[in-house]
């Protein structure tokens, strides 16, 4: 059922369902950082001094809940898609916070996305794989979410960076489906991960008190790949399939090019490094306060860049134009920056 068609007892239990999911993420978040699971600095961290993580446990609590509920209150029967996502979303979440606990090798961690992202690429197609064609679209499904899970975990390094990003994708995806009268599975999905983050990033952002972990931040991309998959399948939404990889362009760019360059330079791509674009801007020594907020700012021009696409009001080139010219002026300052720090080396 769409906002449009609902009434106005449903639409007010939504409103106070999104409060209730906030406020419950910043008590689930203060009662994460009481059980002092702490993330020690190494040579690859950006903290100085140990900080508790997990705080993507109060996210994911939040959403496995919060989305059935929403569902509900619009008379909504969750479908396969929207039963592969939560189950999907829980696996990966509590196998995630394992890892956070104890970590584990980097195949295993990539052997979990790969079961969560086909998981839910089997629910978004509705049907089993009978064909090349349904078995090509289900593997290119999986990858886009398995590449959303790595890169929202790659870019979870600095406060408040990936969790605000997150959040204005989120915001602006349920903008976007509202406006095309999509059912609820899609924009009530998305305020709903947009409130779990909302309680959350008060304690990450300015100054973290504590982390998401890999408990947040791949559930997140995994929740936003989805989000990307709902958003493809919308025909009333001009070039749906680029319209999330627009809102992340910034992300994904970094991500991108810092994976391009380590392996033109033969260098291992599951080993953690410091190498990605935002890393070497905070090693310059600029202001993570400022990278942060420079990394909200190329979102927002994506999802810019998205609802003038969706509304057909310009075409894709134009589209992918304006956050393409903004990272390459990024990416040149921060080169600069590099070249001028003494004892910096990329």
């Amino acid at each position: 059922m769409t906002l449009v068609h609902a009434d106005h007892g449903a639409g007010v239990l939504f409103v106070l369902l999104l409060g209730a999911g906030a406020a419950l993420a910043a008590v689930l978040s203060r009662r994460v950082i009481g059980l002092r699971v702490l993330d020690y600095p190494t040579g690859r961290s950006a903290h100085a001094r140990p900080v508790p993580k997990g705080g993507g446990l109060a996210i994911l609590a939040v959403f496995v809940t919060g989305v059935p509920l929403a569902q509900m209150i619009w008379h909504h029967a969750p479908t396969l898609s929207d039963k592969t996502l939560l189950a999907a979303t829980a696996w990966l979440g509590l196998f995630s916070w394992r890892d956070d606990m104890h970590p584990m090798p980097a195949m295993w961690k990539l052997g979990a996305q790969v079961l969560a992202a086909l998981l839910v690429a089997w629910g978004s197609l509705g049907v089993l794989p009978h064909d090349g064609a349904t078995w090509g679209l289900l593997l290119g499904r999986g990858l886009w979410l398995v590449v959303l899970c790595n890169a929202i975990n790659f870019m979870d390094g600095l406060d408040g960076l990936a969790a605000g990003c997150t959040l204005l994708a989120c915001v602006v995806t349920a903008i976007l489906c509202l406006h095309v009268h999509a059912g609820v599975e899609t924009w009530g999905t998305a305020l709903v991960m947009a409130v779990a983050i909302a309680g959350f990033l008060p304690f990450n952002f300015p100054k973290a008190r504590l982390f998401m972990g890999d408990v947040g931040s791949q559930c997140c991309g995994l929740v936003l790949g989805a989000l990307g998959l709902h958003m493809a399948d919308l025909p009333p939404l001009a070039h749906g399939w680029a319209l999330m990889p627009l809102m992340l362009s910034g992300l994904l760019a970094d991500v991108g090019v810092t994976l391009l360059r380590r392996m033109l330079l033969r260098r291992p791509l599951l080993q953690a490094h410091r190498e990605h674009v935002y890393q070497m801007a905070h090693r310059s020594g600029m202001k993570p306060l400022s990278i942060t907020v420079l990394a909200w700012a190329a979102t927002l021009c994506g999802t810019g860049a998205a609802c003038a696409l969706a509304g057909g009001v310009i075409g894709l080139p134009a589209a992918a134009s304006g956050p393409l010219a903004l990272q390459l002026a990024w990416g040149v300052m921060v080169i600069w920056r590099v070249r001028h720090t003494p004892g910096l080396r990329w």
